[in-house]
């Protein structure tokens, strides 16, 4: 009997190694990628398109050499792609032209944005409308008009909001959501998507990048046009104003950046996984930058 239990003992004992053994072997086809044998011209590409997306400029000479050598320096290391990134997100000290890498790259979120949702209006076409609605204010006082003073005040301060929009956003007293609101509400937006219905289907597609569902137009189409209470994607709204609140706001809202920021960084949608990965961290933050700093570090946006 000692002897069989000594036995099974040994046959357990071989069968434990033969198993670790087996645990230990390696998956082949997993080589870490060589960015040594990555040519200096990709790597000038690669700086030249992470400048022209945040800044909206080339690289000046002095610029390209300093970043491709520390490209060179750090093997093309994904940190030190977020390093050059984070520079010119975030540098505050004075660059001729620029101000600052910083003020540029809230000047761009800015441009990109009115471009987005606004044709690219000009600042001079919200200070015409400034303009002329300080006139009628000053109409409306003279004849007792309280609702068209009321009216008049509003609109100059929906104008004035887009135009403060870049500096609010770049100090942090608003965040990107907020941007886009008032991207939406204001007199600018109001002409180019001219009546509700027009205003509704737009402010879908340019956010969400599809047209409402039935349910979700009837309900948009009475908190504006009627003033009429209404709950959409979790959120309460009786105005236009309460109304791009709730849509800054939701899920797919974010879900509509990211998308945004895949199709204009590398040219087409992400997939499920790559959206998912994403929001973990960006609904709850909001903070945009990362969403584009994971992009920019990408083989696939360096086309390494």
């Amino acid at each position: 009997m000692v002897f069989k239990s000594s036995v099974l003992f040994s046959i357990c004992l071989l069968l434990l190694a033969s198993c670790s053994k087996k645990d230990e072997k390696l998956v082949t086809g997993n080589i870490p990628k060589n960015y040594e044998d990555v040519p200096t011209v990709k790597v000038e590409n690669y700086i030249n398109r992470i400048y022209i997306d945040l800044l909206g400029r080339e690289p000046l000479n002095t610029e390209k050499l300093r970043d491709v050598g520390l490209m060179r320096d750090g093997k093309l290391s994904f940190e030190t792609r977020k390093q050059i990134i984070v520079r010119l997100m975030t540098d505050s000290i004075f660059v001729p032209g620029d101000s600052s890498y910083k003020r540029a790259y809230y000047q761009r979120i800015y441009d990109l944005t009115k471009a987005r949702l606004l044709e690219g209006a000009e600042d001079g076409e919200f200070e015409g409308e400034i303009g002329n609605a300080r006139f009628g204010l000053i109409s409306a006082r003279l004849l007792g008009d309280s609702i068209g003073v009321f009216s008049a005040m509003v609109t100059i301060d929906r104008c004035k909001n887009v135009l403060r929009s870049r500096r609010d956003y770049q100090l942090g007293i608003i965040n990107i959501n907020q941007m886009y609101a008032r991207m939406l509400n204001n007199p600018i937006y109001d002409v180019i998507n001219m009546n509700t219905l027009n205003f509704v289907n737009a402010s879908f597609d340019d956010l969400f990048f599809r047209f409402p569902i039935k349910d979700e137009f009837t309900i948009a189409y009475d908190i504006i046009d009627l003033d009429k209470g209404g709950s959409l994607f979790g959120g309460y709204a009786s105005n236009k104003a309460e109304y791009c609140q709730i849509l800054v706001n939701s899920r797919e809202f974010h879900e509509g950046m990211i998308k945004w920021c895949y199709l204009a960084l590398i040219g087409r949608e992400p997939t499920t996984q790559e959206t998912y990965n994403l929001m973990v961290d960006y609904y709850p933050t909001q903070n945009l930058q990362k969403v584009q700093t994971l992009i920019l570090m990408t083989d696939e946006y360096a086309h390494f």
